[in-house]
């Protein structure tokens, strides 16, 4: 009687388009996590002036319909100022136009917002209109601000920023 020769099975071994894809999917999925969990730490200034800079590369949908002037602060009396300047360049009247203000901390998060309403109600096509924000007590809250135009409705108005850069003394 003869022995019979052992029979031996072997695994199907995965396609190799499958064994490649598996990592790649991995690796992609890794960058996409590591993309948002360094999204989620940067503070909010950071992310309004890239989303500013995306905005103006590519074009905006709407155009702008009011120019900012002037944007300047101070300190007096124990209180911290912001003022501004704005011109309606749209052809159309402009009603119920609001100044939204941040307020940013020395970590860069947000403190807090404050909505400035303009000194006109209706803003002509090349009239001027100002805005002015007091903060009593200012004691070191806040280190910076960034400002936005809101209709009272809802919609942000993009504006275009003409204020002069003005040299350094000195």
């Amino acid at each position: 009687m003869q022995a019979q020769a052992p029979v031996f099975k072997t695994f199907q071994t995965p396609s190799l388009i499958l064994a490649h894809l598996v990592p790649a999917i991995l690796l992609l999925a890794s960058i996409l996590v590591a993309a948002a969990l360094f999204l989620i730490l940067l503070p909010q200034s950071a992310i309004d002036s890239l989303a500013h800079r995306i905005q103006s590369h590519y074009g905006r949908l709407e155009p702008e319909k009011i120019a900012l002037l002037y944007l300047a602060d101070r300190l007096q009396d124990n209180q911290f100022q912001i003022r501004g300047v704005i011109r309606n360049i749209a052809a159309d009247p402009i009603e119920q136009l609001d100044a939204v203000i941040r307020l940013y901390a020395f970590d860069g998060t947000l403190s807090e917002t404050v909505v400035v309403r303009l000194n006109k109600e209706i803003i002509e096509p090349g009239e001027i209109a100002q805005f002015a924000l007091i903060y009593p007590h200012y004691k070191q809250q806040f280190n910076s601000y960034s400002v936005e135009f809101k209709l009272r409705q809802g919609s942000v108005l993009p504006y275009k920023d003409m204020r002069t850069r003005q040299a350094a003394p000195g």
